[in-house]
């Protein structure tokens, strides 16, 4: 992984935007950390996770996640925004994470059992997090796995907050003056939502989802929703893409 220079500008040969560098990080920790799964996400002002990018889980899991389960995750970055944590575990946590309605309705479905959570910050804010997960066959963390992430979490932090800088050209959100539940919509067709998944996310109907679709399609000139996917991808790759 290059993500930088030394001198701290960005590299030509490394990735190209947030979601690469993301992708790139997940695949730099898995050399040395088995997981059935990982998620690398922002965090906004608001202790929101966003920007999701996956690594061999299906984008459309986290509609689940973003419409419920994020309220009763233990691991969520506004739980741990106070502290100066690096790396919690299950043990961190304080409570038996088998016995929570977050595990046995939202992880263990999904074969989940095992989480390990590495926190970024920048300038004391948290900014960004590393979700690993185990299944029961692959078992808990060892400790050299966790020493390597504690040793591994400076790196990463740092050069994430590299390209965490404000973008200076405008999304195409604001260039198309969408509505703030028309951004949603964007947002979640950008996680592989269906109109259904839309609609139960934002608690109104189909139709309601299908309106606000037209009017997406109105305003961007863009006439079908692969076209829109299409452009979004293209013109905003730092934190859309593979969300």
């Amino acid at each position: 992984m290059h993500p930088m220079h030394p001198s701290g500008k960005r590299s030509t040969v490394g990735p190209r935007s947030v979601a690469e560098f993301k992708a790139q990080t997940m695949d730099f920790l898995a050399e040395s950390v088995s997981a059935t799964g990982m998620v690398f996400y922002s965090v906004d002002t608001d202790l929101n996770a966003v920007g999701h990018v996956f690594r061999a889980i299906p984008p459309v899991r986290n509609v689940g996640y973003l419409s419920h389960f994020h309220l009763l995750d233990p691991f969520h970055p506004r739980r741990f925004a106070a502290s100066d944590t690096p790396l919690a575990t299950l043990f961190d946590l304080g409570e038996r994470f088998d016995a929570s309605d977050y595990y046995r309705h939202f992880m263990r479905p999904l074969g989940i059992r095992y989480e390990a959570e590495l926190y970024l910050r920048h300038e004391g804010r948290l900014v960004g997090g590393v979700s690993l997960l185990r299944d029961t066959r692959e078992g808990d963390f060892t400790a050299r796995e966790l020493r390597f992430l504690r040793k591994a979490h400076p790196y990463v932090e740092y050069t994430f907050a590299a390209w965490q800088q404000p973008v200076v050209d405008p999304t195409p959100e604001a260039a198309w003056e969408l509505t703030a539940r028309e951004a949603e919509v964007v947002a979640l067709l950008l996680d592989g939502a269906t109109n259904a998944e839309i609609g139960r996310v934002l608690s109104i109907g189909v139709p309601t989802v299908k309106s606000h679709l037209q009017h997406i399609f109105d305003k961007t000139g863009l006439r079908s929703r692969g076209r829109l996917l299409a452009h979004m991808l293209r013109d905003r790759p730092a934190d859309r893409a593979a969300r």
